[in-house]
């Protein structure tokens, strides 16, 4: 199944088979679900919904809710019950600082690498997103993809081993992989892509002059105007 498909009947059961208690077990498959996209940011989860869906018990169904809970992915609400948790502006701040440094950091160090091979991938990954942000019909998922991995470029060009484990989980923290990457919001509209793709040739610019210290703020003002259209997107 790949990451952004959703779940056959044949996923779901049986389950009494597997090694994990029942309860882990749905809140694993539950959790595969709200990164899926089947279940959204403040969608309900109803017991006796889910104990039909997966055949088993309301017991097992508020335990499994319960190691959501505690994952961070659920939250209950008095006189509502349980529901996907919306992530907050404060923990959308955070993710998008720490990436900021993190990015700075690498862009820095490519810039004092000089390194032309990476130089040469970095060049043709910019040409694409100048040709993208040109025109009115990329999507803005096309557009967040290449950037994206532009991102990683930097980071592995590092060579450090924890950079691009740091870098990727912040990234693939469920609730921020949900809100914010899997619906492109930072290149919504065809201004804010364009303005991206301006930011990526600023950077490129400082890397390709061997300038650390404006490489590593051009990489944090990338991120903060994606931070600010997501803000601007989510109210």
């Amino acid at each position: 199944m790949t990451p952004t498909s959703k779940p056959a009947a044949d996923d779901v059961l049986p389950l009494g088979r597997r090694s994990k208690s029942l309860p882990e077990q749905m809140a694993d498959q539950l959790q595969q679900s709200i990164q899926n996209g089947d279940f959204g940011p403040g969608d309900r989860l109803k017991e006796e919904t889910l104990a039909d869906r997966f055949a088993v018990s309301r017991t097992t169904v508020r335990e499994a809710i319960g190691a959501l809970e505690r994952r961070g992915l659920i939250e209950r609400v008095p006189r509502f019950g349980a529901r996907v948790r919306e992530i907050d502006a404060e923990g959308i701040e955070e993710i998008f600082c720490i990436r900021a440094q993190l990015l700075g950091l690498a862009a820095a160090r490519v810039a004092l690498s000089k390194d032309a091979a990476v130089l040469q991938q970095l060049r043709a990954q910019v040409e694409r997103l100048r040709q993208l942000a040109g025109k009115p019909s990329t999507s803005p998922a096309a557009y967040g993809k290449v950037s994206i991995e532009t991102q990683q470029l930097l980071i592995n060009a590092v060579g450090w081993k924890q950079l691009p484990l740091m870098y990727e989980g912040l990234s693939n923290q469920i609730l921020w992989k949900v809100s914010v990457r899997g619906k492109s919001l930072s290149f919504q509209t065809a201004q804010r892509r364009s303005e991206s793709a301006s930011d990526w040739q600023r950077l490129l610019t400082a890397v390709e002059a061997g300038d650390p210290a404006r490489a590593e703020e051009g990489a944090k003002l990338l991120l903060g105007a994606s931070y600010r259209a997501v803000k601007d997107r989510l109210g």
